[in-house]
Order: structure tokens, then sequence, then C-alpha cells
């Protein structure tokens, strides 16, 4: 062995100690005084019907919710419906400034353009689907003149409450919004049971925007890559100050919970988060004898699928969403631990698909940037080609290659779950060293040394 080679392996051992210990530390501390472990700073779930905390940690702490602010400018707009003042067919002009910032990159919006008039339907429409930041400055402009007087009715309203939060914009885009976990949760408690109309909107899938589709930024509706049986809201957050949030609702047999994470690790770790807490408290609820809120048996399910798990997952330094792969008969009926391929585009690697050879190719490209962290812009419009690639896809090639110039090798274990593919985490072993903690259900992928 030369002294390169050799030095190469030390220091990709040291590095999986480090890592490993890093992230065994993390969980056995969130272990120790909670029943599931998030990746996020602070989560919560309530019941709806009876205000109680079935899951909450730091559920008191004020931190930044990025977009989850419109949910507290949805409830003053509603509020101004109530009252009269406003209906769904209102007219809501807009300016050069809005429509320029409409077109802005840097944030979540549908294009405005100056000098239209857009009814608010339209509006809510984009607010609770797309998180458009105009869109809901175009709205609060014309309800209070100024973006200012509507953010002065959105302070009054939660200090009203009891809610112990403050904002200065109305989009979530600021650093110095504050709001907790508990707060937001209340928040999104009053608008659905006092206004539920917020549901036909934060429950669609797709809108049509002027000519433009727009899906949405909750990917755990029906059709999302995180789809939860039951879900049918509320409203994502993602900044660099607030990391990744989310406040989200689901019903079932009658029962709905509302669910809030604030700052985990990365855009999907917030649903994989929220499934585990939501979970967690539906488990309550059947404990408690309402075995309707379970979600169907698997036998009742018409192909493959996968669930959240404890067992967190590493790459790189950074958690990824991981899911149990239950078996069929592809894996000889094996449950699998498995991670999405398209989430691997964030953590080291090159992913790219061949439509005409159903084949997709992992490259380990050391020298990408890691991503794993907040995506900055939730706006999702796509060509029509563009969401063709990954909702059509099957997984059956994987190939695996070390570098652009490998030949690689194809993986054994690769799945098709909702149109999208996944592979086991025991494949990854051809890129670089994988570790399992079975104590702490800590699974550890390096790839970089």
């Amino acid at each position: 062995m030369d002294n390169k080679t050799g030095g190469r392996k030390v220091s990709r051992l040291l590095k999986t100690i480090t890592v490993l210990a890093v992230a065994a530390a993390l969980l056995c501390g969130s272990l120790s005084a909670y029943a599931v472990s998030i990746s996020a700073k602070g989560g919560i779930v309530l019941d709806q019907s009876t205000g109680e905390a079935l899951y909450e940690y730091n559920a008191d702490t004020a931190v930044v919710p990025a977009s989850m602010t419109k949910l507290v400018a949805l409830y003053v707009i509603y509020s101004h419906i109530a009252n009269g003042s406003l209906g769904k067919d209102t007219l809501i002009p807009v300016g050069s400034a809005l429509a320029a910032y409409s077109r802005d990159p840097g944030y979540s919006n549908v294009y405005l353009t100056a000098g239209e008039s857009y009814t608010l339907n339209e509006l809510l429409g984009a607010i609770c689907v797309v998180s458009a930041n105009a869109a809901v400055m175009a709205v609060g402009d014309y309800i209070c003149g100024s973006e200012a007087g509507f953010v002065n009715e959105m302070n009054t309203l939660i200090a009203n409450w009891g809610v112990n939060g403050y904002f200065v914009d109305c989009t979530g885009v600021s650093s110095k919004n504050r709001i907790s976990p508990r707060g937001m949760a209340t928040v999104a408690n009053r608008l659905i049971t006092d206004y539920p109309d917020i549901l036909n909107y934060s429950s669609l899938t797709s809108i049509n925007f002027r000519g433009t589709m727009y899906y949405p930024t909750n990917k755990m509706l029906p059709g999302g890559a995180y789809e939860y049986f039951g879900a049918d809201g509320l409203k994502t957050g993602t900044t660099s100050a607030a990391g990744c949030c989310f406040t989200g609702t689901a019903s079932r047999d009658g029962k709905r919970l509302i669910s809030v994470v604030m700052g985990s690790t990365s855009t999907n770790m917030r649903y994989v988060d929220t499934i585990k807490i939501m979970d967690y408290s539906w488990d309550i609820l059947a404990q408690r004898g309402n075995a309707g809120y379970k979600e169907p048996a698997a036998n009742n399910k018409p192909k493959d699928y996968i669930v959240a798990t404890d067992l967190r997952c590493f790459i790189n330094d950074w958690e990824i969403p991981t899911f149990i792969h239950y078996g069929n008969e592809q894996n000889g009926y094996q449950d699998c631990a498995v991670v999405m391929l398209d989430d691997l585009k964030d953590y080291g690697f090159d992913v790219s698909y061949d439509l005409a050879t159903d084949t997709a190719t992992v490259i380990n490209n050391t020298d990408k940037d890691l991503t794993a962290g907040p995506n900055y812009g939730e706006q999702y419009t796509y060509g029509e080609n563009e969401k063709l690639e990954l909702s059509d896809w099957e997984a059956a090639k994987v190939l695996l290659k070390n570098g652009p110039d490998d030949p690689g090798v194809y993986a054994q274990s690769t799945f098709d779950i909702n149109g999208r593919g996944a592979i086991s985490i025991d494949e990854l072993w051809h890129m670089g060293t994988v570790v399992w903690n079975e104590k702490y259900n800590l699974t550890v992928v390096v790839t970089r040394y």
C-alpha cells in the first residue's frame, strides 16, 4: 500500500467515525426526551377540534417562519371577505413595481403584468399553491393601502390571540419575522376553523394562472413525492434564516391534525419530519380506540410504497430523507431502507435520466456543492417535458459511477415509487463507505474524503 492510498483510507475512516459520532450524539439527545427524532429545530402537532398538543418539541421558541407568514396574511384577507369589504371576484390592480418584483427569480411568484387586474380568487390560488409573494402584497395593498398597514393588521390579530410572534412583512422574506411552532399551529387552527374555504385552495395540486401551469410547493398532496393519506394543506416556507419549514394538515375519519416543523435541515426533510410526527400523533389517537384514524393497510395499496421511518441517514454530513420500502417479489419480500434518486442531486451526486433506455445514471461528483440545505425560491413552474421526466420514469436500471470516467456498476435494489426512482442505501457502498449503527438506528454514508 502506498502512502497516498493509505492516507486516503485513514482519512475515510476518521471521517466516517467523526460523522457517526456527531450524528449518534444528536440522535441520542433527541431520543432521551422525545419519542420521535426529527431534523427540525422545533415542531408541534395539534388536534384541530380540541387544541390538544399530541406532539411537541421546542414548541414555544419563536423563530423565523419564512413564507408560513402568509397564513397570518390569509387570515386577514378572509376576515375582510367575511366583513364584506372584499369578494372573490374583487379585481386587484397591479402596478409596475409589483409586476417587476413578480418576475424576480430570487423569489417565489407567479408572473403579474403591470396595469392588469386580477381577481382575488386568482390571487388566493397563487398564494396558497405557489407561495406567490407579489400576489399577497397586491392584496394587502388593496385592503390597507400599503404593506405596512397590512402587516399592522397581522400583528394586531396575533396579539389579540396571545400568540408569541411579530411580523415586519406579509411575505415571510424578512429574517426579522418571528413566531413559535405553537403560535404557527394556533394561526393555522384558527384559519381552518374560522375559514375552512382555505382548504379548497391549499389542497389544489395545480393551477393554471393566466395560461401558465404551476404546481404546489407542498409535496405531501396527492401526486407529490411525499404524498400523505388525508393531506390537504397548508403552507411551506424556506429562507436561509428560517431553514425549511412546513405547516401541514391532514384529515382522517372526521379527525383533523395540524402540524408545524420549523428549521428542518433540507427541503424534503421537512416532509419526512412532518410525516414522522403526524404518524406518531395518529398512533396516539389509534391507541385511544380510534382505529379509523390509521392509514389504510399495506395490502390495500395498489403497488410499491414507502413509509417514514425513525432510521436516520446522513450522506456527506447532511441528513437525507429516508424511507422503508416494504418487500415485494422484486427484492425477495425483504424490507429495505431507501432514498429517492432525485434527492441525491443535493448530496454530492449528478443524477440524469434516459427515458429511451429506462436508465438513471448517478455520478459521485466530489466537486459539486452540497445543497441539501434550503433551496431558495419555491416557484414550481414546469415546461411541457420537465415534469414528465420524473413522474413517468420507472426505476428499471440505475448505473452508479464513482466519477464521470468510471464505467460504473448497475444497482440491484431499485424501485419505482409513485413514478419516482428510489434506491437501497446499501447500494451506495459502490461509491464510498456505508456504516450502519443499529443501536442508534443510524446510517452514515461518506463519498467525499
